[in-house]
């Protein structure tokens, strides 16, 4: 009996999802506002890795020169 109950439970929680996407769709304004925030989001994250790396690598360049500058 308790299999048939966790197996209710485990169909019920998938079909969920579904239910949801189907009935409570977002506006489509909401969509593009969302879209434009992911986009932004996603150029302010490649541009701060960017910085990053510019200082990663300059860091890299004045240990490397300062390892084979003659003394």
């Amino acid at each position: 009996m308790i299999f048939k109950i966790i197996a209710c439970l485990a169909a019920a929680r998938s079909s969920l999802p579904f239910a949801r996407s189907v009935f409570f769709r977002r506006t489509t304004r909401v969509n593009e506002g969302l879209k434009e925030f992911k986009k932004q989001a996603n150029l302010a994250a490649s541009i701060f890795l960017f910085l990053i790396a510019c200082v990663v690598a300059v860091a890299a360049g004045k240990l490397i020169w300062t390892w084979w500058s003659p003394l």
